[in-house]
């Protein structure tokens, strides 16, 4: 994908989901970036960028907001061409996840969006059947989270109530938080087997959960950091907030 770099027409520019959607724009950055714009101006190292055969942003939605609330005549923005709407989404899905601290939200509407373009494919095209292990393991280098979320954000988009959904949705509840839930309320219904864990049982798996944390801090120390995988870290995160959400 080639891009160019350019100055265009404010009013030219077209925005439309899922692009403007994927990660919602927050009123205290919108805030922000028009205060430093108004003073400053539109700074052209952080350009729009633009689908080049629609004419549609595909990233930058913030800036362009501020840009269009000051009357701003014209904007930078950087080409760029796709192969078709998923390569573009693709493209400003990655562009955001780098720059940001994904939250549970994004993480679910990030997930349900890339199971989707999967699902959907191209017309006739025929996909080597994958196992749910390897397909949590591949969303979970591309969200920058621990397969064990991932498999408890996919439980909650397929099984959690439409309440469950949107209390994740709206930031009111942690996926893991909606996930316990979820579970226990499968469980009254009989739609699942098993007990949920009582105190006995949580203070147990607290404790273990504890000595393998301090059992890997005491290797680390004696054998440095380097060995130490991005996705071993990401699931240690995870186990200890886990802990403290439970």
């Amino acid at each position: 994908m080639e891009a160019r770099t350019q100055v265009v027409d404010t009013a030219g520019l077209k925005t439309r989901e899922p692009f403007d959607t994927l990660f919602p724009i927050k009123a205290e950055t919108l805030a922000a970036i028009s205060q430093d714009m108004e003073t400053n101006g539109f700074d052209p190292v952080f350009p729009i960028v633009v689908w080049e055969e629609e004419g549609i942003v595909v990233d930058g939605h913030t800036r362009f907001t501020a840009a269009r609330e000051l009357g701003l005549d014209t904007v930078p923005v950087v080409v760029k061409s796709f192969e078709n709407e998923d390569d573009a989404i693709l493209y400003s899905f990655h562009i955001q996840r780098n720059r940001r601290n994904m939250s549970d939200e994004d993480i679910l509407k990030c997930l349900a969006l890339l199971d989707n373009m999967q699902d959907d494919g191209e017309e006739g095209e025929k996909t080597p059947k994958t196992t749910r292990k390897a397909v949590n393991e591949e969303r979970a280098k591309e969200l920058g989270i621990s397969a064990a979320k991932v498999d408890k954000a996919r439980k909650v988009l397929e099984h959690g109530s439409e309440e469950i959904r949107e209390s994740v949705q709206s930031g009111e509840k942690s996926i893991n938080k909606a996930y316990n839930e979820m579970q226990e309320s499968r469980r009254e219904s009989g739609e699942i087997q098993g007990k949920a864990t009582d105190g006995l049982g949580a203070a147990a798996k607290y404790t273990q959960t504890l000595g393998r944390f301090l059992k890997e801090l005491t290797r680390i120390k004696e054998n440095g950091w380097e060995d130490v995988s991005m996705e071993k870290a990401l699931a240690d995160i995870e186990s200890i907030r886990d802990l403290i959400e439970s």
